[in-house]
């Protein structure tokens, strides 16, 4: 009976949507970026994504994990494959720059969620 339950709350893994896909590949092109960044060969009129590229890199995989149902591995993969083909693409600003700005509403939305409410003020 037990196992009967389980099964019936389990949730087989759906295919990644068109918006994962465009998630995964926002953050190819935030990581491809970010490497040619380190190595010194990225335009200096894009944003300097070093550092937050990979807190968000997290965030993005674990949305499309848990609304996919799709292992973490696999995504991950997806994530990897994603940037290899984006490093073989010529940079293209506009595109960065789109993904800039949702990587910076994403991670300020992160910021305000883990942060503690403030302390209530009791009146004299």
């Amino acid at each position: 009976m037990i196992f009967f339950a389980i099964a019936l709350v389990a949730t087989p893994p759906s295919a990644l949507t068109d918006a994962h896909q465009g998630d995964i590949a926002c953050v190819a092109v935030i990581a491809t970026l970010a490497e040619k960044q380190r190595t010194g060969t990225a335009s200096a009129d894009a944003p300097d994504v070093r550092q937050l590229g990979k807190k968000w890199a997290g965030i993005v995989g674990n949305r499309v994990t848990t609304q996919s149902g799709q292992p973490r591995e696999l995504v991950a993969v997806a994530m990897a494959e994603a940037a290899k083909a984006e490093f073989q693409r010529p940079s293209d600003l506009a595109r960065i720059n789109y993904c800039a700005v949702q990587m910076t509403a994403e991670l300020a939305n992160a910021d305000s969620f883990n942060k503690p409410l403030p302390k209530p003020v009791t009146s004299k």
